[in-house]
């Protein structure tokens, strides 16, 4: 199970976060997370292999001071067990961009309207390969 966090760093508008990774042979769920803190998100990127008994979705939420917002849900899943994923995030002013591995892009978004962030946490159960920011 990874639980990875980037501090203290500027992922700003118009910025690129890339995350490559390996899920493991019984995930459940995994996330990507940019923010302030583990109490401010501003995109909680979620895929479940697991919602509401064997359904697959992607849920995708924000988090204001410890209280999750409304969320949101993606049923389009390209996720599969053991198989390495790319998922780019590419913060625009007003939204997250968020295209996955098969190309298959949602958005999320910027519900805090702030223009810079300065932490990124992931976790679940995936082994984080690469993360890039550009």
């Amino acid at each position: 199970m990874s639980d990875v966090e980037l501090k203290n760093m500027a992922f700003e508008s118009g910025m690129e976060l890339k995350v490559t990774g390996v899920t493991t042979p019984c995930c459940s769920r995994f996330s990507i997370n940019v923010g302030h803190s583990r109490e401010n998100i501003a995109l909680h990127f979620n895929p479940r292999f697991h919602y509401g008994g064997d359904q697959e979705v992607t849920v995708m939420n924000s988090c204001k001071d410890g209280c999750w917002q409304e969320e949101m849900k993606e049923k389009f899943f390209p996720f599969r067990l053991r198989m390495e994923f790319e998922v780019t995030i590419i913060f625009a002013d007003d939204k997250f961009y968020i295209n996955q591995h098969n190309g298959h892009v949602v958005q999320f978004p910027n519900r805090p309207g702030d223009k810079e962030y300065d932490y990124i946490w992931i976790e679940g159960d995936v082994t984080v390969k690469r993360i890039h920011v550009n």
